[in-house]
């Protein structure tokens, strides 16, 4: 059976045209939908927060510390600045004293009565020779160091002035300032060495009721109560009526408040 020329070519181009759609399939919709929006950034959690605050907190609280330590600090220097003033007067007052004579009352001198009148024991003493003019400049220059608060270059420098001048009127007075400058300086260890050469190096000295005294209070400071109480008992008890014996009387009785 012969099929017509016009049928064949009509099939032909049908096949042909089913091929060219399935090569090329209709594109995918989902393809072209739109995408969706980024994500918002998740907000602080509350932990975050609390945690913040925690900081700023902290800051403030470091703010204020360190205000109340400038206070402190201002306080601290005022409080030695008026030690060092009461050092300057009574030293003063003393070499006027010695310079006037033990036959002058301290009234007249030019000041109030100084800690003591008398040595311990109750034993009196000739007056000392007033010092040379070179002695009274070398231990003036030791003693500028001290009221500039050069504690521990006054120190040295009354070293060498007891060092060059043994024998020096001044060499007690010296040998007290010694041992200020470390009290002063909260060096107590050498404090309480220095301040028993006083009482042990010079037994006649004015200046060993005070000696005595800052050895009670260096005991104190190193929480040795039981000889610091001991030995400021012994003050009141030596030295009646004195301002040491005042000053023995009021740290006693803050001592019995601590518990001491």
């Amino acid at each position: 059976m012969i099929r017509c020329p016009h049928v064949i070519a009509v099939s032909f181009a049908a096949v042909w045209i089913g091929s060219v759609y399935a090569a090329d399939p209709p594109p995918d919709r989902r393809a072209i939908r739109p995408s969706a929006p980024p994500a918002a950034a998740p907000a602080p959690s509350q932990g975050l927060v609390e945690l913040l605050n925690e900081i700023e907190g902290l800051r403030e609280q470091l703010r204020e510390l360190r205000g109340q330590l400038e206070v402190q600090t201002h306080q601290l220097e005022q409080t030695k600045n008026r030690q060092l003033q009461a050092m300057v007067d009574y030293d003063r007052r003393l070499r006027e004293l010695e310079r006037h004579g033990a036959g002058q009352s301290p009234e007249s001198a030019g000041g109030p009565p100084p800690t003591v009148t008398a040595p311990p024991g109750g034993s009196t003493t000739a007056p000392r020779a007033a010092p040379t003019a070179a002695e009274q400049q070398q231990y003036d220059a030791a003693f500028a160091l001290m009221k500039q608060g050069l504690y521990e270059k006054a120190a040295k420098s009354f070293r060498e002035f007891i060092g060059l001048n043994p024998r020096t009127a001044l060499a007690d007075n010296a040998q007290y300032w010694i041992g200020e400058a470390a009290y002063v300086g909260r060096d107590f260890r050498t404090a309480l060495d220095e301040f028993g050469k006083v009482v042990n190096d010079y037994p006649q000295s004015l200046k060993v009721p005070d000696a005595l005294l800052k050895i009670g209070y260096t005991h104190y400071e190193l929480s040795a109560y039981p000889k610091a109480r001991e030995t400021l008992t012994q003050i009141v008890a030596r030295y009646p009526n004195t301002a040491v014996a005042r000053s023995a009387e009021q740290r006693l009785q803050k001592m019995s408040k601590e518990g001491r």
